[in-house]
């Protein structure tokens, strides 16, 4: 049985990204874990994130299929890509109830001021 000597190839912001590539190498037959950086483990616990960021460690040996499996999964979309077809911002359909809503969202804010500070201006008259 051989020992695994680990190699970290990425870094990534959050844990969610990190466990989605260790998801993917693990698929591909790569056997892979990640480790909080500082004290980010427990952040991790205490917090439910951490800004410290997550290191994504391989074997030696997977070192490179890893480096392009990450490579591809990093890469940004293509501008030429079909699957989304993106909108301009004037064809987008204008909610109408936006503005009720920030009216309320108003109104509820001056009514909750007012009852915070009538009592104590109750209390001086």
């Amino acid at each position: 049985m051989k020992g695994m000597k680990p190699i970290k190839i990425y870094s990534c912001a959050d844990r969610i990204q990190a466990d989605m590539i260790v998801e993917a190498l693990n698929e591909n037959g790569i056997p892979a874990y990640t480790e909080s950086q500082g004290s980010g483990g427990y952040m991790n616990i205490y917090m439910g994130t951490s800004v410290f960021g997550t290191d994504i460690y391989v074997d030696e040996a997977d070192t490179a299929q890893a480096k392009e499996i990450v490579a591809a999964l990093s890469l940004p979309a293509e501008e030429n890509d079909n699957a989304r077809e993106t909108q301009d911002i004037s064809e987008q359909p204008v909610d109408k109830k936006l503005p009720v809503i920030r009216v309320i969202c108003l109104i509820a804010a001056v009514l909750m001021l007012i009852g915070a500070i009538a009592p104590s201006i109750i209390n001086i008259f």
